[in-house]
């Protein structure tokens, strides 16, 4: 595997690249110089060519991260802005718009008569309580909240005409029938807007999301189309496929696996053409360094991750399986054989019939593909609904056996996937597939001690565990006993259409390998704690429900002095419920909780006039009302003693938490912690010591 000069060259580039990887950057980050000083030893005969592309990985990375952030900081709050609208969502409250300079998200209060292709200017304000790698992966530059805006003119050129088609095509096939309608356009373009969550979900469980985002297959399924069609001249099929295809990634607005696909196959042409055998490994490893130096962020989308991992495990470990199986089987089990652990450590779980399923779909994908494009093509120029039936009785039929695999499907759920285990699966696998040559023994010792510590992390450790999931300028709390009972205090918020509980905590909760929440309890009603409730129900298994004053009769409600003891952790409730304030804040719960020998104490929202009634010595406090300046004081501060304090916040304009708030925390050195900063925080306690990861 390792014989390639470009694979070995690849490999000091990514770590390069993983020093500047925020979320993870000190366990990449030691690992990054072990796996450098480890190849250093094993190749130190061209260590001058490694430390350089180690250098390039470094370089391109700082200047792709700070060329992102840069622009973002130069977008004024309610200048002036020109743009062309690129893409507009269904119910036409959002729109992508382009220009020169800079690519935006707009967001608009209600439904705005816009097309694609108009032609406005703008003001907003940039919308900051959001992490921006995922958006800065899709060369979006900002969000921002509409204030203003007029239509000045049209455009038209070859792009905007194809985004026009494909705008008019999604609208009247989902106008007929939403579900299939969203899935056949999901096929063709990747765009999954109007596919219900439910089907998304079960996507996701059968591990076919990849079927509705285009992909290497999709394009690999138009090129076999145009070589079968343009079969007779070799230079009319050379450019009917980089037309056809390039105009099909134009169609999916370049996503990253399908840019990734076409340059593979821009490749693969050019060396046909020179006569020459391509090299697919060394053609994979020089498309990822050109993508990744265009824009490093697309390190963050998954969809990208897993079209380059995927394609690597098919190069490398399809000679290996097919000398023991049928070739088909062998491409879909490399590829899912190297993609596992990527997809364990994103979601916990993994179909254990991914493999069965995904060689039987991908030829009614193929199919349905085709057929979608050449409808596609006649609905463009004839215009007619009738044309639409045909491929939407084929996505209604598609729904359906999705609904049959979810039936006989079974997921291996593998809880708390961490990352050090995804650095050892994969080398198990390269080892065991004897993808390196080394001695045989040392191999042998080095998978035993690799096994040995991969399972030695589901040894069971009898500890409390308390997330404070990063959720934004919102809250939400996730708690494990020490005999695994679950619970959820508060659900995040729904901002803009993103739900927090959707895209944060449900799937926090199903990668520790839980469905189930024993307890769940809403502090008070407030969007940013509660905004996700709906959805932590329909999607998690909820035993018994609180709530202060609520008014769903499904929930208990909590009064001031109750207690719930879960597993031996006890969950006193402060409120203040003998008040008649209508502030909502001023009556939430407050949980004050102990588990053995280890205080923590939870405070929502709560204002002054609840804080004043706590006293106690706390190891953890969460900040009230996000570390607001009306919440704390150095009153409050005489009455309890604090070790450690977290602020769940997100990056916003609420100038939360305080400066006020922070000089006071830092004057009597108490340590503190913020989700907008450090991410998701954990606290795990054996009811006497305790330790905080983030």
């Amino acid at each position: 595997m390792f014989k390639s000069i470009l694979i070995r060259i690849v490999i000091p580039y990514i770590l390069g690249i993983l020093f500047f990887l925020q979320e993870y950057r000190l366990i990449l980050g030691a690992t990054a110089v072990a796996l450098f000083l480890v190849y250093m030893i094993i190749y130190k005969r061209d260590s001058h060519i490694y430390i350089l592309f180690l250098l390039l990985g470094v370089f391109v990375a700082f200047i792709s991260f700070y060329s992102f952030k840069n622009k973002l900081k130069s977008i004024e709050d309610q200048k002036k802005y020109i743009g062309v609208v690129t893409k507009i969502s269904l119910d036409s409250k959002s729109c992508i718009v382009k220009n020169n300079e800079y690519t935006f998200k707009l967001y608009f209060d209600n439904n705005k008569n816009l097309s694609v292709g108009d032609e406005i200017i703008f003001t907003g304000t940039v919308i900051t309580d959001i992490n921006y790698n995922k958006i800065f992966s899709k060369n979006i530059n900002a969000y921002l909240k509409v204030i203003e805006f007029k239509k000045i003119g049209t455009k038209r050129n070859f792009f905007i005409s194809l985004y026009k088609m494909s705008d008019n095509f999604k609208r009247n096939l989902i106008k007929i029938d939403k579900e299939a309608g969203a899935i056949i356009n999901g096929f063709l373009s990747g765009d999954t807007e109007g596919l219900e969550e439910y089907t998304k979900d079960v996507l996701r469980e059968l591990n076919l999301s990849h079927i509705v985002a285009v992909s290497g297959s999709h394009l690999g399924i138009l090129a076999l189309f145009t070589v079968i069609l343009f079969s007779s001249n070799f230079k009319v099929r050379y450019f009917a496929l980089l037309f056809f295809t390039y105009s099909y990634i134009v169609l999916a607005n370049f996503s990253h696996s399908a840019v990734r696909a076409f340059i593979m196959i821009l490749f693969v042409t050019l060396a046909q053409t020179l006569k020459k055998y391509p090299n697919s490994l060394n053609i994979l490893v020089t498309t990822f360094i050109i993508m990744t130096a265009t824009n490093v962020y697309i390190i963050y989308d998954i969809g990208f991750i897993l079209s380059i991992v995927s394609t690597f495990g098919i190069i490398i470990l399809t000679p290996v399986l097919k000398q023991k199986m049928d070739k088909r089987i062998a491409i879909n089990l490399s590829a899912f054989i190297f993609s596992m652990p990527i997809i364990l450590f994103l979601s916990g779980y993994v179909s254990i019939f991914s493999v069965i399923t995904n060689l039987f779909v991908s030829y009614l994908v193929a199919f349905i593909t085709i057929f979608s494009l050449i409808t596609f093509i006649i609905f463009s120029l004839v215009k007619s609904q009738m044309i639409l039936y045909a491929v939407l009785i084929l996505g209604n039929l598609f729904i359906k056996l999705l609904n049959i695999l979810k039936w006989i499907n079974i997921n291996l759920y593998i809880p708390n996937y961490s990352l050090y285990m995804l650095f050892i699966s994969y080398i198990i696998i390269i080892l065991f597939f004897d993808l390196i040559k080394i001695n045989d023994k040392f191999k042998k010792a080095i998978l035993i001690v690799l096994s040995a510590v991969f399972l030695f992390n589901f040894y069971p450790k009898n500890q409390l565990i308390i997330s404070f999931i990063d959720v934004g300028q919102g809250d939400s709390i996730f708690i494990e006993t020490p005999n695994k009972k679950t619970i959820l205090i508060d659900t995040g918020g729904n901002i803009n259409g993103y739900n927090m509980a959707q895209n944060r905590v449900v799937p926090f909760i199903k990668k520790k390998g839980y469905r189930r929440i024993d307890v769940l309890i809403i502090t008070h009603f407030h969007n940013d704690h509660a905004g996700g409730l709906q959805y932590v129900i329909n999607n998690l298994q909820v035993q018994s429900k609180f709530a202060f004053k609520p008014n769903n009769k499904e929930f208990i409600e909590l009064k001031n002095g109750d207690k719930l003891i879960v597993d031996g952790v006890e969950l006193n409730i402060l409120t203040n419920e003998s008040e008649t304030s209508e502030n909502i804040n001023e009556n939430c719960l407050v949980i004050i909780g102990k588990y053995k020998e280890f205080d923590f104490l939870l405070t929502a929202d709560a204002e002054l006039s609840l804080m004043k009634k706590i006293s106690g010595e706390f190891e953890i406090v969460k900040m009230p009302h996000h570390g607001s300046r009306y919440s704390f004081n150095e009153e409050i501060l005489n009455n309890i003693k604090i070790q450690n304090s977290i602020f769940t916040v997100g990056r916003n304009n609420f100038n939360h938490p305080a400066k006020e708030v922070i000089d006071l925390l830092e004057e009597n050195d108490i340590k503190y912690y913020r989700t907008d900063r450090d991410g998701t925080i954990q606290i795990r306690t054996d009811g006497e010591k305790y330790s905080i990861n983030k």
